[in-house]
């Protein structure tokens, strides 16, 4: 090769590096759904239906599906997407696990249900909450020091019963999961954008991030943050009201909507609808386990609307109770 033609390859090369550098904006992405590392883009139009925090309850799974019959209207080429944020699986510590095992059974019908709808199927979108996190990250430690199904019962009889035991039982899918259900998991996104500024995670805002692009491929703070904060109204060190004002300016977004933190935790004050604003930025609500008794909700969102505060999201229109009453 000509000697000369090195300084061309290495500005090339440089000039390449910094264009993949550059911080990534929702404009750059097509106006359709699309999937982009650990978040997924959805475009400026359809409806999004979101539960949260199912944990292993497969009676409201089925019904969140019957309430909106989004499988029959994606079917229909309808414009429907639906969104799990997360903790669709575990049992709490008050509700025994028991066959068929409800976690099991929204795993797989969720894997079925992709593979049913072909192309379709990615609008069932299931982001991870930090129980599917832990429970796989646990799962693959105990495959790395040699668990198989025959000495699975050994290992987790140990684990439970050693120092951090009580820690471990939270995330007891590890007693059902198989390999299958490990990919499946490790393959979960993490964030939802719309293109007009609905942000949906797990937990709670990244208090850590300059840009789009650290969502994309988020470092081990930012997914903490992003699957294990809550409000400093409900714990110590929390997040604040301005660390989601920041994180919805940063994606230039402008409503986040969360489950993970149970909505009795929070003073009634904040509470209307069954769900949880705080300010006028973020909503909390919840599904399954965590819901108020008779007021567990799901929540719909237009995407084709900018909505610039949670306070236009209103109960009826966007706020449905799970099981409504008579």
């Amino acid at each position: 090769m000509n000697t000369y033609l090195y300084p061309i390859t290495f500005l090339l090369v440089c000039f390449t590096m910094v264009v993949n550098a550059q911080p990534k904006h929702l404009s750059q992405y097509p106006n359709e759904i699309t999937r982009d590392g650990h978040i997924i883009v959805l475009p400026d139009h359809g409806t999004a239906y979101i539960v949260a925090d199912l944990h292993a309850h497969w009676k409201d799974f089925n019904q969140w599906l019957e309430q909106t019959k989004l499988i029959d209207r994606i079917k229909a080429d309808e414009d429907v997407y639906g969104i799990m944020l997360g903790d669709a699986i575990d049992y709490k510590p008050d509700e025994q696990p028991k066959p068929p095992y409800g976690d099991i059974q929204i795993v797989d019908r969720v894997m079925e249900i992709q593979q049913e709808l072909g192309e379709n199927g990615k609008r069932l979108i299931y982001i991870r909450g930090n129980h599917e996190f832990a429970a796989a990250d646990t799962y693959a430690v105990m495959k790395r020091h040699g668990m198989n199904e025959k000495n699975r019962q050994a290992f987790i009889h140990r684990l439970y019963n050693g120092i951090n035991g009580s820690y471990y039982k939270q995330f007891n899918f590890i007693e059902r999961m198989t390999d299958t259900h490990f990919d499946f998991i490790m393959n979960l996104p993490t964030v939802v954008i719309g293109k007009n500024g609905f942000v949906a995670v797990h937990a709670g805002p990244a208090r850590s991030i300059s840009s789009l692009s650290d969502l994309v491929t988020p470092a081990k703070d930012t997914l903490d943050e992003l699957l294990w904060d809550r409000s400093k109204l409900v714990m110590f060190g929390g997040y604040t009201l301005k660390h989601t004002e920041n994180f919805l300016k940063i994606l230039n977004a402008n409503i986040l909507v969360v489950g993970h933190t149970p909505v009795g935790l929070f003073s009634p004050k904040y509470m209307k609808d069954g769900v949880v604003r705080l300010g006028d930025k973020q909503l909390i609500f919840s599904t399954g386990y965590s819901g108020t008794k008779g007021g567990q909700t799901y929540i719909e969102i237009d995407l084709a609307k900018t909505y610039s505060s949670v306070d236009e999201l209103t109960f009826g229109d966007n706020i449905h109770l799970l099981y409504p009453k008579q």
